[in-house]
Parts: structure tokens; sequence; C-alpha cells
């Protein structure tokens, strides 16, 4: 051996580089139940090279002075990481929305026994009972009966429906704040992970682990994109958005919808929303990721009611033998159009809203439609506004404005209302209030004034004395259903009242609706009598009939309409299909998701069979050096000893 210290050297590196590796291998052991934690594994290389002049050779010779760590790197495959989190990433979306579809099904009960169906069933039942003869009191006792178990389930349902968009609402918030909090790891392991490298000399392997765990944990809340740059950092793009960059972070915050306590998530840096209001989510473009955009589709950016689904005009409403009628109709129609769009892009993608528009509508329709015929209306359209006794102006059904030179008015609360072209310069305005030239300004002169009224001469009457009038079965919260005054001709006349105690508008709509006080009080007053005190018998047959008439489509793509209990079902079994689609793409994405964490667990999980058998060799490894050290010691001992006794 030409130099008997180097070699005293090798052994040196042997025991040093085996004992690295047993550490590593105990490392491993250590973590095997470790969440997050990546298999490391030390890699081998020679060290320096000695020169031997010699100079009867041609090239000099040369010997190694030992064995070197090269790296203790982790197993781990960047590409497997980046399937993983785009599916997980697009898993979390569909689950938001496969929750949302299950809750509105648990709030039917149609799987839980008592099935809201059974309550329509029996207000059908105590109708068709009443029919049989309109003047009992205890077939009236039972439509009362059936008709409060009606409104207080539909209500119970509705607020149950309100109740979990709230859930939702919490649950975007409190993930904008986890979103922030998982940044700030990011930003932070970033920086540690980037002083323990910068020498190059080691790697920080558990950080970096860390910083994986929270990168994967982030991917199924939003959508990201990243790269680790040159100094070891890992930059993220969230929603197109520098989430984490080298020299800053971005927190994402939220905004409350104008009249509602909804929040919509905003990056205030940026001073723009998180998602582009309207713009809907679709696989074939690649944007139907993230649990955060899930839950915001799935709940909705608005309270909604019935008067959002678009009703389609029929041409039979219309003359269509004349030009202007064949207008009016295309008029409606373009109506329709801009309606149905709008319904489209922000209603029907929301389970939760579209829900509740459609549940809304089907209450609303069977509500007002048994208020119709208990109450017959006609409408009056005059020049000059119904009064008061105190000669104050009543509120009229619609506001007629035939040609107005803005394209653009303003109701009361200085919301912007959008004319018809007339096609000469001018709008026309059909609206429930007067209208403004300006928010907070001057009313604009009314054409006309339409009003619905109690039709005298169609209308039933009570069996009490008084021969009441106007008895509606369903009421407003707050609202009587008519104005009392007097008409042109002396004689009393009974206007519907569009406004409650606080001179808000008020419909009948979920969250608004009840047994009408006085029809349950005294159900002698249900107006199904004749004016001599005789059976009605047509007018109850009327409210049986209604239950087979076409009421309206599911939506506003479908022009086939339905009965109630048709459009009921249908609205179900959409549910139903929506929920069966989704829980199918759950359980693919899911089982893809698994399959990659599974690849990722055979390539960066820890064995400990495998690691057992390293700790083996390894311990021989270091058994061997140790071995050869102790031959050179006792080589270099005995030539020092021979050499002193020259």
């Amino acid at each position: 051996m030409a130099n008997g210290m180097a070699g005293l050297f090798v052994g040196a590196s042997g025991l040093k580089t085996a004992q690295t590796a047993l550490n590593t291998t105990a490392h491993n052991l250590s973590n095997i139940n470790t969440t997050g934690y990546t298999r490391q594994q030390v890699t081998f290389s020679d060290t320096t090279y000695v020169n031997v002049n010699s100079k009867d050779k041609v090239s000099y010779a040369s010997y190694g002075l030992g064995v070197a760590i090269s790296e203790v790197r982790r197993i781990r495959d960047q590409y497997i990481d980046l399937a993983y989190r785009n599916e997980n990433s697009r898993l979390g979306f569909y689950e938001s929305q496969y929750n949302a579809v299950q809750e509105i099904e648990d709030q039917f009960g149609e799987m839980q026994g008592v099935t809201y169906e059974s309550y329509l069933t029996n207000l059908y039942d105590s109708i068709n009972e009443l029919a049989k003869n309109p003047t009992s009191t205890v077939a009236r006792s039972s439509l009362i009966q059936n008709a409060t178990a009606f409104i207080e389930k539909s209500e119970n349902v509705y607020k149950g429906l309100r109740d979990y968009q709230t859930t939702l609402n919490t649950q975007v918030s409190n993930m904008v704040n986890k979103i922030n909090d998982l940044a700030g790891q990011i930003y932070k392991l970033n920086k540690s992970i980037a002083k323990v490298e910068a020498p190059g000399i080691e790697k920080a392997n558990d950080l970096r682990d860390q910083r994986d765990a929270a990168i994967d944990e982030l991917s199924k809340y939003i959508d990201i994109t990243y790269y680790e740059s040159e100094n070891k950092e890992t930059i993220i793009n969230a929603a197109g958005v520098p989430l984490v960059t080298s020299g800053e972070l971005t927190a994402m915050s939220t905004r409350v919808v104008e009249g509602t306590t909804l929040v919509i998530p905003t990056w205030p840096s940026y001073e723009r929303d998180v998602y582009e209001d309207g713009k809907l989510a679709s696989n074939a473009d690649d944007t139907d990721k993230g649990q955060l955009k899930g839950l915001i589709i799935a709940r909705g950016n608005m309270v909604v009611d019935y008067t959002v689904v678009p009703v389609a005009p029929d041409s039979n409403d219309y003359d269509m033998s004349t030009e202007e009628g064949r207008t009016a109709y295309q008029q409606a129609y373009n109506e329709y159009a801009k309606q149905q769009e709008y319904y489209n892009t922000y209603v029907e993608p929301s389970a939760i809203l579209s829900a509740m528009a459609g549940f809304d509508k089907l209450v609303n329709g069977i509500v007002e439609r048994i208020n119709g015929i208990l109450c017959p209306e006609k409408t009056e359209t005059r020049n000059n506004p119904h009064l008061n006794a105190d000669g104050s102006e009543i509120q009229a059904d619609t506001y007629i404005y035939n040609s107005v030179d803005k394209a653009v008015l303003y109701d009361r609360y200085g919301r912007e209302v959008t004319g018809t072209d007339n096609g000469d310069g001018t709008y026309s305005y059909a609206s429930g209030e007067k209208l403004y030239e300006s928010a907070g300004g001057a009313a604009v002169p009314v054409d006309s004034y339409e009003y619905l009224m109690l039709d005298m001469d169609k209308t039933g009457y009570g069996m009490d004395d008084d021969k009441t009038v106007g008895t509606e079965l369903f009421s407003r919260i707050g609202t009587d259903r008519y104005i009392k005054t007097t008409g042109d001709n002396g004689k009393t006349i009974y206007l519907r009242n569009n406004l409650n105690e606080t001179d808000y508008e008020s419909l009948y709509k979920l969250g608004n609706l009840k047994i009408n006080p006085e029809a349950a009080q005294n159900v002698g007053k249900i107006p199904l009598s004749t004016v001599q005190g005789k059976e009605d018998f047509d007018r109850a047959k009327e409210l049986v009939d209604i239950w087979d008439e076409k009421f309206a489509s599911l939506n506003p793509d479908m022009y086939a309409k339905s009965d109630y209990m048709s459009f009921y079902n249908n609205y179900i079994g959409e549910y139903a299909t929506m929920g069966k689609a989704l829980y199918n793409y759950v359980g693919n994405q899911t089982t893809m998701v698994d399959g990659y964490d599974n690849q990722r667990l055979q390539s960066e999980g820890v064995s400990s069979d495998e690691e057992l058998e390293k700790m083996i060799k390894y311990q021989q490894a270091y058994n061997a050096a140790s071995r050869y050290v102790n031959v050179v010691s006792e080589m270099l001992e005995h030539l020092v000893t021979s050499l002193g006794r020259i």
C-alpha cells in the first residue's frame, strides 16, 4: 500500500457512511406510521482519488480514499404527486356537489318514511272530501288541518334548505381561513427549507414532507399549479393568482353579497373575486376543481324564490293574427329568453338555489291556484289610481309606462329597471311599483294603472251571517289579501293588496306563508257557498280539478308542463338522478385518487421488512469497515515497531 494512513481514511469513511445509512434506516423505521412521511434513501459515491507518481508508467496510477455519502434523498415521484393533486382537487369539487344533493333529498324525507308527497296527497284528499259536501264543517275543518300541515311542512323544508345554505356559507368562510393557514405554513416551510439547503450540504427532507403534506391538503380546497424555484422554495398559484411566492404571501378574504349574509371569496391585493360570477365549471376545460368552488356553486350567491323561474309566454294569450299581437308576443318571448339565460347561468348550476326555486314554484302554484278559486279576481285598467278613504294612493298591481325616452329607470330602492325598446327611440315598462328617472329622483308619469280586484260576479260566499267574501285559505305574513275601498260607482270593491305592514312587497312565497287565521278560526267563512247560502259544488269541483291541470315545466329548458304531483315527482326524480350521477362520479374519482395515493405509498412508504434488510446490510458493512480499520491499524503498528528496531 502506497500510504498506510490513507488506508485508515478508507476504513473511517466506511464507518462513517455505514453509520449514516444505519441512522437513516432507523429514521425510516421510527416514522413507519407517520402520515405524510416519505421514505429516505442513502446514495453512495466514491471519494477523492490520489495519484501515485511512477516514472516507468505512461500514465499516473491512482488510488481512492474510500466512500462518501452522495445524498440522503426522499423517494418521491413528482409526476405521481402532480396527478394525485389534480384528481384530489377535482374530487373535492364533486364531493361538495354530491353532499348538497344528499342534503336536499334528506329534507324531503323520501327515504325516511314520512315523505313530503304524503302532505300533498292529504291536502288533495281533504279537498276531494270537501267537494262532496262543501258546507260540511267537518270537511272544512279537515281541509284547514291538512292545509296547515302542508304549509308547516313546506316551510320546514324550505327552512332546512336555507339553513343548509347558511351551513355551506360557514364552510366557505372556514375554508378561506384554512387556505390562508396552509399558504402561511408553506411560506414558512419554504424559508426553513431554503435556509437548511442553501449551503448545499444536506436536504431538509422532513421539512419537505411537511410542505408536501400541506400542498396535498391545499390541492383539495382550491385548484393550484406549482413549481420549485432555484432557491428550493415552492411557488404556488391558486385560481390564477400567485398565492405563495419567494417574497410574499397573498391572503384571501371575503366580501358579503348585498342584501344577504352570503360571503364571496376575494383577492384584496388584486381587487377581484376569486371566482368569476356566472362562469360555469366544466370538466372539458378543466375548471371543475377545488372544494371551495364546489361549495360556492352548490350554495349559490343569492337567496331565490319562485320569481326567478321564467315562464314562457303562451301564444294563445296573444292575437297572432295582428302585427301588434305578434310584436307583443315576440317582446314577451325575448324577455323570457333573457330570464332563461339568467336562470341557467346563476340558478340552475346551484343545487340549493335550483331546489329552492323549484320547490317555491310548486308551493306558490298550489297556494295561488286554490286562493284564486276561492277569491276569483279580474283586472281593471284605469288612467288614475284608486284612493283610500284618507285620500292616499293605493298601490297598483302593475304600473304601465308606454313611451319613455330612457332605456333604464329606477325603482324606489335605486335598482335599475330595463325597458322594452319600442323601435322608435322610446321604451315601455310594466312594473309592480312606480319607477323613477334616477335613484332618488322624480317619479316618471304613469300612463295607466292595472288593479287586481275581487270579481263580485264570480265570487263565493261564506256561511256566516255576513256572507263574507274574499276569504283566502293561505295568507301572507303581515299582509291582508284585499284593501277594501269604494269604487267609482259608489259600491264597495276589494283591491288586491301587494304590500305588507311595513310597505314592502309581499308575495305568496315560502318564508311568508301561513294559514289564514280568519278561515282557521271560523271555517264557515271559507267562500264555498252561493249568495243564496247553498253549497257551491261548482267551485268545490274546481278545487279538485286543479290537481289534473298542467301546472308548470320543471325548468325553463323543458316545455312540457306537469300537474302538481307529477311536477313534484319529476322534481325529486331529477335530484335522485343527479345524486346517482354524482355518487358514481365521486366513487370513480375516489378510486382514482386512492390509486395514485397507493402508487405513492408503494414507492414512498416505509416497508419494515425492506428497512430491516437494509439495517442488516449496513450493520454488516459497518462491521466490515471496523475490521478493516483494525487490520490497517495492526499493520501500521507492526511497521512502526519494526522501523524502531533498525
